[in-house]
């Protein structure tokens, strides 16, 4: 009887453990493909608005809500996305996401999210920061952020061209360290930040970069 019972114990755990694969393959390709549908459809409004590889990113800082209006008013006839910055690619770790502007529980689940009320990205003396998972359930986004390192190149897709920008320097701080983010007049900088380590949220991870082209 005993090994009877033995037996069907692990029979059900082997099919709950295909059944709760299943589930992460089926959620992974569904996330897979909205962020596939959000990288296309922001690539083919990029490349609609007219001129805009051709345009330079903005030198002079200006209100988030002023960026916004007229990011709108330029776009609003081709732009399928609401509230999409831009597409991050990080290649030295394998990265392309799309990043939408906020940071909230839903915006995080399904892209990375820029932090509210800062600087265009690009407008030097600025400041402008990306937040995304470390420990996403699907190993997306910035699973391996920690990788990146001093010297490494990424670029970020705005529909007012490609910007490139060059990491100078990676730090772990707490959660209240936020004058991290502070402005430098001499520099358009970008900060990439994550929670530190995996699993946990005890402190951050950032990767400051600036704009080099």
């Amino acid at each position: 009887m005993m090994k009877k019972v033995i037996r069907w114990s692990g029979t059900l755990l082997m099919i709950t453990g295909v059944g709760l694969l299943v589930w992460l393959m089926n959620g992974k390709a569904k996330a897979d493909e909205h962020e596939q549908q959000l990288l296309h459809a922001f690539q083919s409004m990029q490349a609609e608005v007219p001129n805009a590889n051709n345009r330079q990113p903005q030198s002079e800082r200006t209100s988030r809500k002023d960026r916004i209006q007229q990011t709108t008013e330029q776009t609003q006839a081709n732009n399928p996305i609401e509230g999409m910055e831009g597409i991050l690619s990080i290649p030295s770790i394998e990265m392309e996401a799309p990043v939408m502007y906020g940071t909230d529980a839903a915006i995080l689940d399904q892209s990375l999210g820029a932090i509210e009320n800062m600087d265009p990205p690009g407008a030097v003396g600025g400041s402008y920061a990306i937040a995304g998972h470390q420990a996403h359930v699907f190993g997306k986004y910035f699973n391996r952020l920690h990788e990146v390192e001093v010297g490494t190149e990424f670029t970020f897709q705005t529909t007012n061209g490609d910007q490139t920008y060059k990491v100078f320097d990676v730090k772990i701080v707490q959660p209240h360290e936020v004058d991290v983010l502070d402005p430098d007049p001499e520099i358009a900088l970008m900060s990439l930040i994550t929670c530190y380590p995996e699993y946990s949220n005890t402190h951050r991870l950032v990767v400051q970069a600036e704009l080099v082209k």
